[in-house]
């Protein structure tokens, strides 16, 4: 999901980092303190370094206080004829000092910044890993990516700028308004009377622009939504000649973004200037009031004045960008409990602590009174009864929605029973180990998961060490040495689309090879033939005899002609088994299976 965030023109801070514009929309997060101590938490041990930050910080703060004190002793020195060239000296030696501390302030808290943020997208991808596939059925991919990258992306923002910048702004907005106070409390006021006027400018604009750019994000991502829809069913479009509706909606759509975009920017475009006739403004009303301070002798030294007017400047500007910082720190707060909320879903169940091991396979199923629902009060299976002997090819048809992935899902453990048992080799599944279990299972999926490495490392993907020679005699075994050897780099060649390269043929005859190399004792092949012509068809339903033999197998099929030859068929229907056996026996029996049967084969 792409994070549709918008920025206005970044103003200068002082430390020179660029940041968000003010106005923007702040996400605000539910529980801002909670989540901080939290976060705090989560990075203990990789805060290596943070305590040298804070004190870079205050000597940034203190350059900032010191060198307006400077530049008015020069002047008064000037004025009064005295040398000046240790003054200029020292206030030189302050600047280059200042650049120093903040470049080491910055290279440290990058530093600091990437390794909790390292640390922080471990755990989050660390905890993904493990969620049951529950989880992910109820989130849309882009959502977790999302979360993954945009959201832990606004910490490190946060966690590398906005905590030192709050830090220097604290300690610069304290040790100026000492030294005004000290130096003359009639011009401090006259400053305070500005940082008030700022304030009240910032409120009134802000309420406006947050709209604006709620509005603008929202329209953003209805564009997004146009654009995504748009690219992924481009072949329908064309398909149906909708190529003008499609793109008069794209124009009315850009062009209602444009608007509120425009307006937003206008109005957050407001900010700055005013803000800087404000600060001319008090700027003038203290270079008139201080000259009238020393006419009339309430003012002995010259560089007074100048020293007053360049604290002024420093000190109306951390105020807006403190409330600025603040903000960007609530957005990021908000994203850290986006990330927590996946750190606290629960993982898969974790294995007994008797656990069984899981060795010498012979393959065979229970299910004792299964019943299962993926929510409360919605029942998909009810009441299943079933024993499938080791080394027999069992077939599972119905219609759509009648429970036959879920029989699956049930099998290998991604979901749990909701009542009942399942039984293998006469031990309840819930009793062995997790890793054990998994591995007893080759599964062959009707979407086909290829990733962008080599032909060879996708077969090899659920056999860590396995030859070259064993990866070929799988693809021989599954028909797909042919088409492989006719890549540009055999099984060398990368697949780097994922598999997007070749077709869905060769992608099934990839996964089947896969399963092939694993060796696993049961086989489940899922709708592996539903997306393929029929010659295509053949050579799966061929590979599928060479990797089901002497195993127990699960095939799940909508064309029936690939599953005449199992030992058992089983028709799940409302989530019951409403027939079961051989082909020839349930064309006998003449009830739904041969009907479904006579439908497809004419």
């Amino acid at each position: 999901m792409a994070d549709t965030r918008t920025t206005a023109t970044p103003p200068q801070n002082l430390s020179g980092i660029s940041r968000p514009g003010r106005g923007m929309q702040v996400v605000k997060p539910k529980n801002l303190k909670g989540t901080l101590k939290r976060l705090w938490d989560l990075t203990t041990g990789k805060r290596k370094g943070l305590g040298l930050v804070l004190l870079f910080s205050a000597f940034s703060s203190a350059t900032a206080i010191i060198s307006p004190r400077l530049t008015g002793s020069i002047i008064t020195h000037i004025s009064e004829g005295d040398t000046i060239t240790t003054l200029l000296l020292l206030l030189a030696g302050l600047y280059v000092c200042d650049w120093f501390v903040k470049f080491m302030q910055q290279f440290l808290m990058a530093a600091i910044g990437q390794r909790i943020i390292n640390h922080i997208r471990q755990e989050l991808f660390g905890k993904i890993k493990n969620l049951p596939l529950r989880f992910f059925d109820k989130h849309q991919h882009g959502e977790l990516m999302s979360r993954l990258t945009n959201d832990v992306d606004n910490i490190s923002t946060t966690i590398s700028s906005s905590i030192t910048l709050l830090m220097t702004y604290s300690f610069t907005i304290v040790g100026i308004f000492t030294m005004m106070v000290m130096l003359s409390p009639i011009l401090t006021l006259v400053t305070l009377c500005s940082v008030f006027m700022i304030f009240v400018l910032t409120k009134v604009v802000t309420k406006h622009t947050r709209k604006l750019f709620r509005e603008q994000q929202k329209n953003l991502g209805i564009l997004n939504g146009q654009i995504e829809e748009g690219i992924s069913g481009l072949t329908v479009v064309k398909a149906f000649g909708r190529e003008k509706q499609m793109e008069e909606d794209f124009d009315r759509k850009n062009e209602n973004l444009t608007k509120t975009a425009i307006r937003a920017l206008i109005w957050s475009g407001y900010l700055m200037p005013l803000m800087n006739v404000i600060n001319n403004i008090c700027y003038l009303a203290i270079a008139v009031i201080s000259g009238l301070l020393y006419i009339n002798g309430n003012l002995s030294d010259i560089g007074l004045i100048s020293t007053f007017l360049l604290y002024s400047r420093q000190f109306t500007r951390p105020f807006v960008e403190i409330a600025n910082v603040y903000n960007n720190l609530q957005t990021a707060v908000a994203g850290a409990e986006r990330v927590f909320e996946i750190m606290d879903q629960e993982p898969e169940p974790v294995d007994k602590p008797d656990a069984k091991e899981l060795t010498n396979t012979r393959g065979e199923v229970e299910f004792r009174n299964v019943s299962f629902g993926y929510d409360t009060g919605k029942t998909i299976l009810k009441d299943i009864s079933l024993k499938i002997p080791a080394g027999k090819k069992v077939a599972i048809v119905g219609p759509t929605g009648s429970g036959k992935t879920t029989i699956i899902n049930l099998l290998t453990r991604f979901y749990d029973v909701t009542s009942g048992s399942i039984y293998l080799d006469g031990t309840d599944l819930r009793d062995y180990r997790m890793g054990d279990l998994r591995n007893v299972f080759g599964v062959v999926l009707q979407d086909t998961a290829l990733f962008a490495e080599s032909v060879k490392d996708n077969i090899a993907y659920g056999k860590e060490g396995a030859t070259l020679d064993s990866i070929k005699e799988a693809a021989r075994a599954a028909g797909a040495d042919a088409f492989i050897e006719r890549l540009p780099n055999g099984y060398d060649t990368v697949l780097e689309q994922g598999g997007m390269e070749l077709s869905q043929g060769e992608r099934q005859l990839l996964t089947i090879a896969r399963a092939v190399l694993s060796n696993a004792p049961i086989m489940i092949l899922d709708e592996a033939t539903s997306s393929v012509d029929t010659v295509t068809e053949q050579k799966i339903r061929n590979a599928m005899l060479k990797i089901c033999e002497n195993r127990t197998s699960f095939i799940i099929a909508h064309r029936l002609s690939t599953i005449r030859d199992s030992d058992i068929i089983i028709l799940i229907e409302n989530g019951r088994i409403a027939e079961k056996g051989s082909h020839d026996e349930l064309i006998t029996l003449n009830g739904k299976y041969a009907e479904m049967y006579r439908t497809q084969v004419g």
